[in-house]
Formats: C-alpha cells, sequence, structure tokens
C-alpha cells in the first residue's frame, strides 16, 4: 500500500545563512511556506541546468522571470539546453561532475542516473520532503514513479496522469477530405495514404506527407505510439505470462514494423523519418506539409496557431484514442512527473534546503501560474476562471518564455495538458474532455520504478541494437524474416533473460 507523505509541524532554530522560511513553529508553518526564500545576505543564488524548449533561451533580464525571482528571492543563473542536443549534454554534464546546483535528467531511469544516484552523488532528499508543504502534497504517484530503489534523489517535475501520450491529426485536412477521425489503425492508414496523395491543402502540388516524426538512438520516439497501439501496451516493458519482458520480443512488435515498413514503402511517411530531429519534425507539422504527428496533448495550440499562419483554418487535433487490433481502446497514461532536478553532494545541506525552499514556493500557485501564464493582467486576463492570453503575449513572445520556464517550475493539475498560452476557450474544453475520457481506459505502464541492475549495465546498448534493427526493417535493409531471427536470438540471449528475471522479481516486491 501506498504511504502519503504527511506534513508534520516542527518548531525549530536555524541559522539566517540556512535560508529556510520553514522555521517557524506548526503555527506559523502554513504562512511560513508561502513566503519567498529568505536569507541575511539578499537573494539565495541558484545555478540551474535546464531544457530549452522554445525557440529562445529565457533572457535573464526577461519581466517574467524576474517576477519569479522576485517572489522566490532568489537569482537564477540558468543553463539553457536545446532539446535537441540535451540528452547528449546531460551525460556529458553528469560523467564531467561538473553540475549546477540543479540539475534537470529527463529519465530518472537511466542506467547513468541510476548509478549516480545509487553511489551516492546526488543529495537523497527523501527525508526531507515532509517539511516542504508544497511538495509534500504532490500526489504520491509523482514521487513513488520517481523513486529510485525506494529512494528520492531528485525533485520530480510533476505532470498529469493524462495527456503525455498521444497523437494529433490535422482536422481540417479530413474534413476537406470527407474523412472521419481515424479510430484504428487501418483507419490511420488510409488517413495517411489520403494525406499523401490527395492534395489535402489545396495548392495543387505532391509537397504533402501522412506521417512525421522523430526517432531516438535507442527507441522509436515521437512513432512510440504505433508501436503502442499494436501492443496494446504503454512503452517497453509488458507483463507477459507472469513475466516483465521487453515488449519488442512480442509478435505484436512486428506488426509494429510491419505497418510502419508498408507506409515507408508506399511514401506515406516522411523518407527522412530515420535521421530528421524533434524541432524539424515539429516544423514540418506545422508548416502545413505532414497531416499526423505524436505528441503529448498540449501543444496543439502551439502547432494550430502556427497552421492558421498558413490556413486560417487549421486544427491540430488530438486523438482520444486509438483501438487495438483486439479492438481495445488505448491511451498511455503518464507516470505523474517527467525526469527531475538533482542536486548534487557537493552542494552544501544548508544550500539544498535553500534548493528545496525554492522549488517548494516555486510549485505552488502564484509563482507556477507566471510560468505558465506570464504576468497577470499584462499576459492574460481571467474571465469564468479560464485565462485568455492578450495581444501583449504574443507581442512579448509569452509562448515561447513559457514553455522553457515550465520545463523548471511546474504546479501539479489534472487538466494541465490541456492548456497552452494563448488557446482559445473552445480548445482548452475540447482537451479536458479529452483528458476526462482518457481517464476511464488509460493504461499505466507496468514497468514504472522498476529497475535491473543488469539492465543499467547492458539494457542500453541492446536498445540501440534492436533499435537499429528496426529502423533497418522499416527501410528494406533487412527483411521481417531477419527480424524473426534476430528476436529470437534475442530471447535466448542469457544476459536478457537475466533482465527479464530481475525486472520480475522487482515487480513482485514492489
Amino acid at each position: 500500500m501506498q504511504k502519503k507523505f504527511k506534513l508534520i509541524s516542527i518548531c525549530a532554530l536555524v541559522t539566517l545563512t540556512a535560508a529556510l522560511t520553514l522555521t517557524a513553529c506548526s503555527s506559523d508553518r502554513e504562512e511560513a511556506s508561502s513566503q519567498p526564500v529568505a536569507t541575511s545576505s539578499g537573494p539565495v543564488k541558484i545555478s540551474i541546468f535546464s531544457n530549452q524548449q522554445g525557440a529562445q533561451a529565457v533572457d535573464p533580464s526577461n519581466p517574467i522571470l524576474q517576477e519569479i525571482e522576485k517572489k522566490t528571492n532568489t537569482t537564477l543563473n540558468i543553463t539553457w539546453v536545446p532539446v535537441n542536443t540535451y540528452a547528449e549534454k546531460t551525460k556529458i554534464m553528469l560523467a564531467s561532475g561538473d553540475m549546477s546546483d540543479l540539475n534537470l535528467v529527463m529519465n530518472v531511469f537511466d542506467s547513468q542516473v541510476v548509478q549516480m544516484a545509487t553511489s551516492g552523488a546526488f543529495w537523497d532528499i527523501t527525508p526531507y520532503i515532509k517539511d516542504y508543504k508544497t511538495l509534500s502534497s504532490l500526489p504520491n504517484t509523482v514521487w513513488d514513479n520517481a523513486k529510485i530503489k525506494g529512494k528520492n534523489y531528485g525533485v520530480p517535475r510533476p505532470r498529469p496522469l493524462e495527456g503525455s501520450w498521444g497523437v494529433h491529426v490535422r482536422k481540417d485536412w479530413l474534413d476537406k477530405l470527407g474523412m472521419k477521425v481515424p479510430e484504428n489503425m487501418d483507419d490511420m492508414y488510409a488517413v495517411l495514404k489520403a494525406f499523401t496523395e490527395k492534395d489535402p491543402d489545396g495548392n495543387g502540388k505532391a509537397d504533402t506527407v501522412g506521417l512525421t516524426g522523430q526517432v531516438e538512438a535507442d527507441a522509436m520516439g515521437l512513432y512510440g505510439w504505433v508501436e503502442d497501439v499494436f501492443n496494446n501496451n504503454n512503452g517497453y516493458w509488458k507483463l507477459v505470462d507472469g513475466k516483465i519482458t521487453p515488449v519488442y520480443l512480442e509478435p505484436t512488435e512486428r506488426k509494429a514494423l510491419e505497418w510502419l515498413k508498408k507506409a515507408y514503402d508506399e511514401k506515406v511517411l516522411t523518407p527522412d523519418f530515420a535521421v530528421i530531429k524533434n524541432s524539424q519534425a515539429r516544423e514540418q507539422y506545422m508548416g502545413g506539409k505532414a497531416g499526423v504527428l505524436g505528441s503529448a496533448l498540449n501543444p496543439q495550440w502551439l502547432y494550430t496557431d502556427a497552421m492558421r499562419k498558413i490556413d486560417p483554418k487549421a486544427d491540430s487535433y488530438p486523438l482520444t484514442y486509438l483501438t487495438t487490433p483486439e479492438g481495445n481502446k488505448f491511451a498511455g497514461q503518464d507516470s505523474g512527473n517527467f525526469g527531475m532536478y538533482v542536486i548534487p553532494k557537493t552542494v552544501s545541506e544548508a544550500k539544498m534546503k535553500q534548493i528545496l525552499a525554492f522549488m517548494d514556493r516555486a510549485y505552488q500557485d502564484d509563482v507556477a501560474d507566471l510560468a505558465l501564464y506570464g504576468l497577470p493582467d499584462k499576459h492574460y486576463t481571467v474571465k469564468d476562471g479560464f485565462k485568455a492570453a492578450t495581444d501583449q503575449a504574443k507581442t512579448d513572445n509569452v509562448p515561447d518564455t513559457t514553455n522553457n520556464l515550465q520545463q523548471i517550475i511546474q504546479k501539479y493539475d489534472k487538466y494541465q495538458r490541456a492548456y497552452y498560452n494563448g488557446i482559445p476557450k473552445e480548445f482548452y474544453d475540447r482537451s479536458k474532455k479529452i483528458i476526462d475520457d482518457r481517464a476511464t481506459f488509460s493504461k499505466p505502464n507496468v514497468a514504472n520504478g522498476l529497475i535491473s541492475q543488469t539492465n543499467l549495465t547492458n539494457g542500453p546498448d541492446l536498445n540501440k541494437k534492436m533499435q537499429d534493427m528496426k529502423i533497418k526493417v522499416i527501410m528494406g535493409k533487412e527483411t521481417l524474416a531477419a527480424w524473426d531471427e534476430y528476436v529470437a536470438k534475442t530471447k535466448a540471449d542469457p544476459t536478457v533473460q537475466k533482465i527479464i528475471q530481475e525486472m520480475t522479481d522487482a515487480y513482485k516486491n514492489k
């Protein structure tokens, strides 16, 4: 049974240099937690290594960032690393040991992260969480799914359970071609073919493709939704006959590769799918050159707004679900977090507590709303509870700014992924309904929090080889018969069998 983190009252004296606002007796606890971090020598200086999702890094002079610093009484020195190179740069940063005070790792269970955490490179913040009102009030799932061997080695970036998985379709193109919203993979293929061959943008040119996306070195990336639907499974691991098994060993994975190979052969999949970058795939979709993109729910207005500069009727429509070959509705459920911020042990305990106090304050509504919406009355107005972006928000490029700031500052909100800065209320309401509908059938990832030591050592190389084989099969450089042989050989590999056993043991002991 999961245990809830409980807020406890404390009454302790600390020095001013500890810089905590949590130094009051229990009667003052709640009030103190909403106050800025305080020190005797001015704002707390915190360096941060974070992901840059927007086109531009956030300048230190940005008024939204400055207001966040004011409310948290901090000076933030942020190293913004573009998303396309973030995974590579993170590995280099961790390996060098030259870390910031607060460092975003996108994959909690990356082998390098796990090994560093368990060897003492990061602060184990588990004993401290209870001392911070906002952090300790995050849902149990958020913390539990970010644990490494039962301990929290970082502050999770909270995410709602619904809205991370998904695929977007040009609804206006469907309407123009007289097609319905796809419900299964046969429907989807027919849509891709029509988007490629029937001039959905009406410009008289054969210049559109059905499906775009980006693959990773060790996974299918933005095409992962295809595998998920065919496998009726969320993610890399599946419970098969009581064992936690890599899903690529299942016959259903072959079906997914057949579907993608056909899409490639018939040119309804972008021909450079194996090398295209994440940002390039998004630009292709937003630029009206592709009709389907694997994506989380919330960027729908980012996409639609960009598309409407080309076609005022454009509509990036997030699908509520796709049905599996067996007829089951499928959508993946999120883990409740997307990475975590680790604090290296080179940071003193007093400074570590200052950082936790900053994050506790940053996750509160008024600060988190700055990161999400911008400055009240200037960048948005509120009517009937809905925050509508102003013209000034576009002038100040607030969507780009907040897209970056949200990589650091988030509050937990069930409907968070329904919103994007500037989204019209009707689109927001549509997304809320998608979230509510998905919550009735979405599938969690069975392997959340499970760790195999053998997989940490050998898994990365195995995954890269498997991904390389997938790409070769899709592009016709290897046959499906060769895939079958490869799977049979991999399944018989003693190392793979050991990984399966360790993952299964971890599942049974969870």
